[in-house]
């Protein structure tokens, strides 16, 4: 059963792909889209749609903005004036959503963070550094695809230490999870220190706390077993 849900805000191209790629990765989908094409388009692709403007606040309590178990709000409409003003009014009322909204320029990238963005998607700097690493670094590129975009079982998983885990306190040369489920463990990121992430690699022996968060690959049924285990 799919528990955790992702809101999608404008039902675009990128919505559209969006939508298509988190869809094969076992969340609820919910789309919000004025457009009444779009809004149609969306409903006969299986997904619940909400024929809404979330201009008004009202709309975004509608649509449950203040659930916890919404796991992340994409404001990925094509009018970035729109996508400012619900970003801000999102952040207004959810204060722990993760919220990931669309720029298609660079000066309005600040404009976003400062509205209450969690992160920026701007399609033209992604698309140069797809075709970057389509030239540089086919092989990794095609990897990567493999594992985030495609229906495969590996998946590459955040999950944050919790009050109670055994992982408290350990260090990341006492780690057996690669052992005991057949994971790869990729780093941490520690909040404490930054929001920058350690790699496992690169050899600092971190202390995980409450409240890290680790970065792991391995497939879903592993990292399932693992999550349990926490």
């Amino acid at each position: 059963m799919k528990k955790n849900k992702i809101i999608i805000f404008g039902y675009s191209k990128i919505g559209e792909q969006i939508a298509k790629t988190l869809n094969t990765k076992q969340y609820k989908i919910i789309i919000i889209e004025e457009n009444k094409e779009r809004y149609t388009q969306a409903v006969s692709q299986g997904y619940e749609v909400f024929n809404l403007s979330l201009m008004e606040d009202e709309n975004l309590l509608k649509i449950g903005i203040k659930d916890n178990d919404i796991k992340a709000f994409f404001c990925v409409n094509d009018d970035k004036n729109i996508n400012l003003f619900v970003t801000l009014s999102t952040r207004n009322l959810n204060k722990n959503l993760k919220i990931i909204s669309l720029s298609f320029a660079k000066e309005d990238n600040k404009k976003m963070l400062l509205a209450g963005a969690n992160k920026i998607i701007n399609p033209y700097e992604i698309g140069g550094i797809r075709i970057f690493r389509l030239l540089n670094k086919p092989l990794i590129l095609d990897v990567l695809d493999n594992i985030l975009f495609s229906q495969s079982d590996i998946e590459v998983a955040e999950i944050t230490i919790e009050k109670g885990s055994y992982l408290d306190g350990v260090y990341f040369k006492d780690l057996e999870i690669a052992q005991k489920y057949n994971l790869v463990i990729l780093g941490l990121q520690d909040k404490e220190l930054s929001d920058n992430f350690i790699f496992y690699s690169s050899g600092i022996n971190h202390k995980i706390d409450i409240g890290d968060t680790l970065v792991v690959l391995g497939l879903s049924l592993d990292l399932e077993k693992f999550r349990n285990s926490l």
